[in-house]
């Protein structure tokens, strides 16, 4: 077997530079040594001393050289082959598996609906489209150095576990499980992160995208959300941060938000919009929804229902828009709450545009504290359905960027 890289390692000052200095070349691709100054703050003779341990370490290679009036200056790349890392996401609808390389490069993807919430199939169907794609790239499951996990629930970071949430009757139960064990039996990577779906969704906006921007919420559904501040995850003392609905097991009330409802009961993973929209057909709405569901309820989604409202389906507009209404409020609790500078609307309700932008947008600027509203920003996510996934596997790359 060949043998693999320790990426270990405490977070000590040697690797906070090393973190500054290759997240400045996986930013730019191919970089000067008098860029990397001028983006981290470091002075030539510490980057120098740096560059020289990363090479020869083959962390770096040199891609050739760039003349700007002056002496050439060699240009650096991060070298996409020293490590290959999967990345996988799992919710309650799918499976999606990526495969990136060391310059976060996307070599190879797939995707799986969930048919049963059985915890233990899904990791079965998650390592068995990992093995997959890693054959389909031509490399051997020793090649892979590091596997990241984007799960639904709460991570216990402690212990090591997920609390995976199963239906058991009409309610939700956790069921415990080591995801870390499973993958380093199938993989033996050197390097597994675990983590929860909206903290990683956030991870992959953020470390891709916005690098400058320090304190941020991403909206990953009507129940969670991902939280960055002062440049880091925020997963607070038990790794719950981020839960953004009230849940009791005994309450008889409904489990999605309507109008008239208190805003913070826990929605579905669409924020309970195909429950109403189930709702209002089973009332004999007429409503393109229905037709585009081949006049079979069981066939609405979120997808459906957004293609609905782009045909200027009148139902399908008012359940959007009501749906930005209660998000809309939330989202103004969590504004006044922490100040971010910006708003990540995701988890598939960006693809509805406008249609929920806007009923969000007005809703916040009712509810939050005129002070905080002078900074923020609500974006929609520019990572689709791969985002829980990408954010794993660039977790894993961070880690071993601070490892080097």
């Amino acid at each position: 077997m060949k043998s693999k890289k320790v990426w270990t390692g405490a977070l000590s000052s040697q690797s906070k530079r090393n973190l500054l200095i290759l997240e400045t070349i996986r930013r730019r691709g191919e970089v000067s040594l008098g860029l990397i100054s001028q983006q981290t703050g470091l002075n030539i003779p510490t980057i120098s001393n740096h560059l020289n341990n990363l090479s020869r370490e083959k962390i770096i290679v040199e891609k050739g050289a760039v003349f700007t009036g002056g002496r050439p200056a060699t240009l650096i790349e991060l070298n996409p082959k020293v490590a290959y890392i999967l990345g996988i996401g799992i919710n309650l609808k799918s499976v999606v598996v990526v495969l990136i390389n060391f310059k976060g490069e996307i070599l190879e993807r797939a995707k799986e609906k969930i048919e049963k919430e059985d915890i233990q199939e899904i990791l079965k169907t998650a390592i068995r489209l990992g093995k997959k794609i890693v054959k389909k790239a031509r490399l051997n499951e020793e090649d892979i150095q590091g596997v990241g996990v984007g799960v639904a629930g709460i991570v216990d970071y402690d212990n090591g576990l997920i609390h995976w949430p199963s239906k058991v009757g009409p309610t939700y139960v956790s069921i415990y499980l080591s995801v870390e064990e499973i993958v380093r039996k199938e993989f033996a990577p050197s390097v597994v992160v675990i983590e929860n779906d909206a903290t990683v969704a956030a991870f992959a906006e953020w470390w891709l995208y916005l690098p400058e921007i320090k304190n941020a919420i991403y909206i990953y559904s009507g129940v969670g959300c991902g939280i960055i501040i002062n440049g880091e995850l925020y997963r607070g003392a038990s790794g719950s941060a981020g839960e953004i609905s009230i849940y009791n097991p005994q309450s008889k009330e409904t489990a999605f938000a309507a109008e008239g409802e208190h805003p913070f009961y826990r929605w579905d993973l669409n924020l309970g919009i195909m429950a109403r929209a189930k709702q209002a057909i089973e009332k004999g709405k007429e409503t393109e929804i229905f037709k585009l569901a081949d006049k079979k309820v069981q066939n609405i989604d979120l997808d459906i229902i957004i293609q609905a409202a782009e045909k200027g389906d009148e139902l399908a507009k008012e359940l959007i828009r009501k749906t930005g209404i209660s998000l809309g409020v939330r989202l103004a609790y969590l504004i006044n709450l922490l100040d971010p500078e910006l708003v990540i609307i995701g988890g598939g309700m960006e693809k509805a545009g406008s249609f929920i932008l806007a009923p969000i947008k007005e809703t916040v600027k009712k509810w939050a504290f005129n002070h905080s509203l002078k900074k923020v920003k609500i974006v929609p996510a520019q990572i689709g359905e791969e985002v829980v996934a990408i954010g794993a596997a660039n977790l894993v790359t961070r880690q071993m960027f601070t490892s080097v």
